[in-house]
C-alpha cells in the first residue's frame, strides 16, 4: 500500500525495510522497461520506412540521451532532497507521453521530438538505482542493482517479442501499446511503490546551480575520484549503444530476419542479460568481487560483438548474441556497485545522477558513431568497433582495486 511515511530514515539499517517494497520496485522498472523493449529495438526500422537514413537513426536515439544528459543530474539532485518516489512517478508519465508521440509521428522531427520528451523526463533507473542503495547494505549492493538490471533484462525479453507482433502489421502499434502499458504502471506504482529516502525539506532545489555543474561536468567527470569507474561504464554502453543503433537495420540485411525473428533475437539477449544481472552476480560477487567479474564481463562482450555481422551463420549469431549478453549484463551492475559503494547514502542520488550522465553521452555519441560506421564501412563495422571499446574499458580497470579500496574508505 502507498504511504506518505518513508521506508526509513537515511541513518536505519537498510535492512529494516524488508523485501516487499524492493519487490514492487522490481516490477515498476519491468514493466517500464517492457515498454521501452516493445518500442525501441523497432524504432530504426521505423525510422528506414520513414526515408531516415543510419545517421539519421542514430541521431534519434542520440536526442533520448541528450535530453536525459541536461535533465538527469538536475532531477538526481531533486530525488535526493524531495524523495525517489516522485521522480520515478514524473519518468513514468514521460515514458507514456513520449510512446504516444512516436505512434503518431510521420516525419523525422516527429520521432526527434517522442524521443526528446521521453529523455526529458527519463529518471526510472538512476532513480532506482538511488532506491536501491537507500534499502540495501553494501555488501548486498550488487545484487540490489541486479535486480534492477534483471528488470531491465526481462524487459527486454518480453518486449521484443511482443513488439514482433504487434510490429508484424504495423510499426505505430508497438508505441501506442507501450503509451497504454506505462500509463497503467503510472497508476500501479502511484498506489504500491513507498518511499525510500526521507526528503530534506529545508533545502532548496537549485536548478541554476545544476545547469552549471553540467556545463562544467566533463571536467568534474575527469577529475572526479570515481572518473575511471565511469569511463569504464562509459565504454560499456558506448559499445552496446552502437548495437542497438544498426541491429535491426543489420540483421534483416545479412541474416534475413523480419520484425518478428528480430524480437525473437533480442528477447533471447534480454534473456541473457537478465539471467546474469538478476541471478549469477549475485552468486559470483562474493566469489570474485565486482572488479574481477566486471573483466570477465568485457571480455565476453568483445568475444560476443566481434564476429557480428561477418559471420552469416545463423547459429553463430544466436550464440554471439549470447555471449555479448551475458558479458553486459556481468559488468553493467558490477561497475554500477562500485560506484554506488564508493559513495554516501546522501549522495546517492547525485553520484548516480552523474553517472547517468556518463551513460547518456555514450548514448549520445554511440548511435551516431555506430550510425555512421555502418553506413560508412559496411553492416560489419560498428560491431568490430564495440569489441575495440569493450577491450578499452577492460584496459582501463587496470588498478582498480586499490582505488575502489580507497574511496569507498574515504582515502
Amino acid at each position: 500500500m502507498a504511504t506518505s511515511e518513508p521506508l526509513k530514515q537515511a541513518s536505519e539499517p537498510p535492512g529494516a525495510t524488508g523485501h516487499a517494497p524492493r519487490a514492487v520496485l522490481f516490477l515498476t522498472v519491468f514493466i517500464d522497461l517492457l515498454g521501452f523493449g516493445i518500442v525501441i529495438p523497432f524504432l530504426p526500422m521505423f525510422a528506414r520506412r520513414l526515408g531516415v537514413g543510419a545517421p539519421g537513426v542514430g541521431l534519434i536515439l542520440s536526442t533520448y540521451s541528450l535530453a536525459q544528459l541536461i535533465f538527469a543530474p538536475i532531477l538526481g539532485s531533486i530525488s535526493d532532497r524531495a524523495g525517489r518516489r516522485p521522480i520515478i512517478m514524473l519518468g513514468l508519465f514521460g515514458s507514456s507521453i513520449g510512446y504516444l508521440t512516436y505512434g503518431f509521428a510521420n516525419s523525422f522531427l516527429a520521432l526527434i521530438a517522442s524521443r526528446a520528451i521521453h529523455g526529458v523526463c527519463a529518471a526510472t533507473v538512476p532513480t532506482a538505482q538511488a532506491y536501491i542503495a537507500d534499502t540495501t547494505q553494501d555488501a548486498e549492493r550488487a545484487r540490489g542493482m541486479g535486480l534492477i538490471g534483471a528488470a531491465f533484462g526481462l524487459g527486454f525479453v518480453l518486449g521484443p517479442a511482443l513488439g514482433g507482433v504487434l510490429g508484424h502489421s504495423s510499426l505505430r502499434a508497438p508505441g501506442f501499446f507501450a503509451s497504454a502499458l506505462t500509463f497503467g504502471n503510472l497508476i500501479f506504482a502511484a498506489l504500491w511503490l513507498p518511499e525510500s529516502h526521507r526528503p530534506d525539506r529545508s533545502s532548496r532545489i537549485d536548478v541554476a546551480g545544476a545547469v552549471a555543474r553540467l556545463v562544467a561536468l566533463p571536467r568534474a567527470m575527469a577529475a572526479h575520484r570515481l572518473a575511471r569507474l565511469f569511463a569504464i561504464a562509459f565504454l560499456l554502453t558506448f559499445a552496446l549503444a552502437a548495437l542497438e543503433a544498426t541491429f535491426a537495420l543489420m540483421v534483416p540485411l545479412v541474416y534475413g530476419y523480419g520484425p518478428a525473428g528480430i524480437g525473437g533475437l533480442l528477447a533471447f539477449a534480454g534473456l541473457g542479460q537478465a539471467l546474469a544481472q538478476g541471478y549469477l552476480v549475485g552468486k559470483v560477487v562474493p566469489r570474485t568481487g565486482e572488479v574481477v567479474l566486471s573483466r570477465i564481463g568485457l571480455v565476453a562482450l568483445a568475444a560476443g560483438m566481434l564476429p557480428l555481422g561477418s559471420l552469416e551463420s545463423h547459429a553463430a549469431l544466436w550464440i554471439f548474441l549470447g555471449l555479448l549478453s551475458l558479458g553486459y549484463g556481468l559488468a553493467s551492475p558490477s561497475v554500477a556497485s562500485l560506484i554506488s559503494r564508493s559513495t554516501g547514502r546522501d549522495q546517492q542520488g547525485e553520484v548516480m545522477g552523474v553517472n547517468q550522465s556518463a551513460l547518456s553521452l555514450a548514448r549520445i555519441f554511440g548511435p551516431v558513431a555506430g550510425g555512421l560506421v555502418y553506413q560508412w564501412f559496411g553492416p560489419a563495422a560498428p560491431y568490430f568497433g564495440g569489441a575495440v571499446v569493450a577491450l578499452a574499458g577492460l584496459l582501463l580497470t587496470h588498478g582498480i582495486e586499490a582505488r575502489s579500496t580507497q574511496a569507498i574508505r574515504g582515502d
